[in-house]
């Protein structure tokens, strides 16, 4: 069981890839009320009625892309390592998340909560637990072959041992290392001498090379300048603090931070697509 749980499964990384997932997922929940009318919502009567179910579908689809925009966060933190266990988390997480907007909307829209007015809080929380567990978590495991079906139609899997190599020499005999790309956090240039900083299984470490930062670029052209000083693999950037001003980029799975200057703020934070 505890194999199976840690088995890769491919993940979408893509924006694009995931809007189209939020709409062919909210497509097939609008078409559901529609037409197989589940849980007495063929009893609903309105001139609008197929727009009110269309309603739930793209409520539905938003919730999935900030879901989506929010494993991609994950995603990264992991080095790119996607499991059925984080698959298990992410798909409870929307149905969490999705759950208070849907159930609001289900209250204003089929059952007219503004035109109730004793209507009170205890009861729109009574009925939202009611909604939850009979009406929520059912159609969302009907949606859930779907949901996994697309995710792997549309995703990845990242093979550790297919990772790209890289191969970093210095101007001195035997300056040389080869690092997995997705271990490389940043390069730090000092005088004649440049620092390669990446992870391991010790925490982060360091090589010293007698070269300048513009050899090094050309060495892992992957690489972003992100300071006059500095180089930096936006693959394993966590966050950045701060305004453009006084921002610093965070790496995970350390708390090792390194300034970004305003030149290169714009680019490094489009580079992220977060």
């Amino acid at each position: 069981m505890l194999d199976f749980l840690k088995k890769s499964i491919p993940f979408t990384a893509n924006l694009k890839d995931q809007v189209k997932i939020a709409l062919l997922l909210g497509a097939l929940l609008s078409l559901i009320l529609i037409f197989l009318g589940p849980f007495d919502t063929d009893r609903f009567q309105s001139d609008y009625k197929n727009w009110v179910f269309v309603g739930f579908g793209l409520l539905f689809s938003v919730f999935y892309l900030l879901t989506g925009r929010l494993e991609n966060i994950w995603y990264r933190s992991t080095k790119k390592s996607w499991t059925v266990t984080h698959e298990a988390i992410a798909f409870i997480t929307l149905v969490l998340l999705g759950f208070v907007p849907i159930h609001f909307y289900n209250q204003v829209f089929l059952n007219e909560l503004f035109l109730q007015p004793d209507y009170g809080f205890q009861e729109y929380l009574n009925h939202g637990l009611w909604f939850f567990g009979k009406s929520l978590v059912p159609i969302m495991l009907a949606i859930l072959p779907f949901y996994l079906f697309f995710r792997n139609r549309f995703g990845t899997i990242v093979d550790p041992e297919s990772v790209s190599k890289i191969s970093f020499s210095g101007l001195n005999k035997g300056e040389q290392v080869v690092l997995p790309q997705n271990q490389i956090l940043f390069v730090k240039s000092s005088e004649n001498y440049v620092e390669i900083f990446f992870t391991t299984e010790n925490g982060v470490e360091h090589e010293t090379f007698r070269n300048t930062l513009t050899v090094i670029h050309e060495q892992a052209p992957f690489l972003m300048r992100c300071h006059r000083s500095y180089l930096v693999n936006t693959s394993n950037i966590k966050s950045i603090k701060g305004n453009s001003q006084n921002a610093k980029i965070y790496f995970h799975p350390t708390e090792t931070d390194i300034p970004l200057s305003n030149t290169y703020y714009k680019s490094i934070k489009s580079a992220l697509r977060v």
